[in-house]
């Protein structure tokens, strides 16, 4: 890996963790995030993401809608 893939990484890592430190804090189930939240029909998607597989990251359409379901800033939850 690279420095450039390695820095990627760690920012994707980090918005990740912001997110779930969020959900968690206001007791939102990966469910409620992914189909009441996201629009996603289950919460697959959710977990892959959480548990950094296959590639899967939210956009930026999906922060912005954690963002203010949430009340809060999107730069909370970008690094």
């Amino acid at each position: 890996m690279d420095d450039e893939e390695l820095e990627l990484k760690i920012f994707f890592d980090t918005i990740v963790e912001n997110v779930k430190r969020e959900r968690k804090a206001r007791k939102v189930s990966q469910l409620t995030l992914a189909i009441n939240i996201l629009g996603h029909s289950s919460t697959a998607y959710i977990g892959k993401i959480e548990l950094r597989r296959e590639g899967a990251n939210y956009n930026l359409q999906h922060l912005h809608k954690i963002a203010k379901e949430f009340d809060i800033s999107i730069h909370q939850l970008i690094p």
